[in-house]
């Protein structure tokens, strides 16, 4: 005890004696500055953070920036063990997806929609017109049909869908030729979305069309005319297709009693050739309002995909699988799990790997509702997405700093991270082994390790 007195008086005479000397070394008349003190002083842990191998690229690849609706975009596939790019001066080229070599480059001033389908690389030019070029560069057709602001291009079968908003164009997938072109003009159309299903003769598409409210309507055309058969309205995008029938999501929004506490969803079974009505599938539970009388809807609301044979259905504070083949009124669920809170996350209308998606409105974090056990699992913790991608096994998610951190999705684990040096992230692209991270109008190539290739 004595040892450490005498420890203790040294210490504090150290301490005294630094004291004197940093108060002579005061210029004459200077007063000491004491710190401030906080009003308030918090730290938030950074859970997001990240310990795995930095990766570098094995090739970068500069590509052509384009604007459009405000926003800065690339154009690029990675298919087949290729690249398939538009880089600068609008020029599409192919590239080696592992060493990254160039093997051919076509056109110029080229718009950026690219679309590849069993070994054909579909685009736009300036001028509206479709091209669709082999995997080695040689062009197959081109069809002018000036559909200079096409949204999508979508080869089905032995056609090719063109959108461009009311306008729906039907190309014959061997040579390009124009087979029809349809235009509603209806004053009460807003516009038309992408996503055709074909079926059995008949073409489907969806629009958004103003009635008493707006909503969704179906419209049904000839595949070989453009003829317009039937038209559904209050009809979501068909979750099946099947022995000549379409399932459709029917909006039931101020249409329906609107019960905030026994609600139900609807699926209307019409007819594909006519759109009459067959059968109305009615999915019901009771919700828990988180105020008394709220009546909530839409996305985990009341909504619903289909996954092979299983139905989901998103019942506010659950979600419940059904046996789509086996429907009888008033049936019960083959299994039905408490969900994530619908009010912070929202269903991406996926399973994968025994798993249902969701994800955060506000930090776009994943989470995932395991179907084997009802456990609910959120990653990455901490941090805030700006481009979230999954492959198989990866989890691929860029955050502002510039990083792109990948994870595997099995084992929650953090795997590599990658620096590009830009916080503008794309979706990230991967063929293969290899992934294709595009950040700053830039293309990094990595090559993946066998866990999430």
């Amino acid at each position: 005890m004595k040892l450490n007195r005498r420890l203790q008086m040294k210490a504090l005479t150290a301490l005294g004696t630094a004291a004197l000397i940093a108060l002579a070394a005061l210029p004459p008349g200077a007063s000491v500055a004491h710190a401030d003190k906080a009003i308030v002083s918090s730290s938030t842990p950074l859970y997001g953070t990240v310990s795995a191998p930095a990766a570098k690229p094995l090739w970068s690849l500069q590509l052509m920036t384009f604007k459009q609706d405000g926003a800065v975009m690339t154009a690029a596939l990675a298919e087949s063990g290729r690249v398939f790019a538009l880089v600068k001066g609008g020029q599409l080229a192919a590239y080696d997806g592992a060493s990254g070599k160039q093997l051919w480059k076509y056109g110029t001033a080229l718009r950026p929609l690219l679309v590849y389908n069993q070994g054909t690389v579909f685009g736009l030019t300036k001028d509206g017109a479709i091209y669709a070029l082999g995997t080695d560069g040689s062009r197959k057709w081109t069809a002018a049909i000036h559909a200079d602001k096409a949204a999508s291009i979508e080869p089905i079968g032995g056609m090719v869908y063109v959108t461009e908003n009311l306008t729906l164009y039907a190309l014959e997938r061997a040579t390009g030729k124009l087979l029809w072109k349809h235009t509603e003009t209806s004053g009460e159309y807003e516009g038309g979305l992408t996503g055709i299903t074909e079926d059995d003769g008949v073409v489907l598409r969806n629009y958004m069309v103003q009635g008493a409210l707006s909503s969704t309507q179906i419209n049904a055309y000839d595949k070989m005319t453009g003829k317009q058969l039937w038209t559904s309205f209050r009809q979501s995008p068909p979750l099946a297709v099947k022995d000549g029938l379409v399932y459709s999501v029917t909006d039931t929004f101020m249409a329906g009693d609107n019960d905030p506490v026994h609600k139900t969803l609807h699926i209307a079974v019409m007819s594909l050739k006519t759109g009459a009505l067959k059968g109305d599938r009615v999915y019901g539970w009771n919700a828990q309002p988180a105020n008394p009388g709220e009546y909530r809807f839409g996305g985990a609301y009341g909504s619903a995909f289909l996954d092979g044979s299983d139905l989901y259905v998103f019942q506010d504070q659950g979600v419940a699988k059904y046996d789509f083949a086996a429907y009888s009124p008033g049936g019960k669920p083959m299994q039905r799990w408490a969900a994530p809170d619908p009010r912070d996350y929202g269903p991406l209308y996926r399973v994968h790997n025994g798993r249902l998606l969701y994800q955060g409105f506000d930090d776009r974090a994943i989470e995932v509702l395991k179907t084997s056990t009802g456990q609910i699992l959120r990653f990455p913790n901490g941090i805030q997405p700006v481009q979230t991608d999954l492959y198989g096994n990866g989890l691929f998610v860029a955050k502002a700093d510039g990083t792109l951190d990948a994870y595997d999705f099995a084992a929650v684990k953090p795997v590599f991270s990658l620096k590009t040096g830009s916080r503008d992230f794309e979706s990230t692209l991967k063929s293969g082994a290899m992934l294709y991270v595009r950040s700053g109008g830039t293309l990094h190539a990595v090559k993946l390790p066998a866990n999430l290739s």
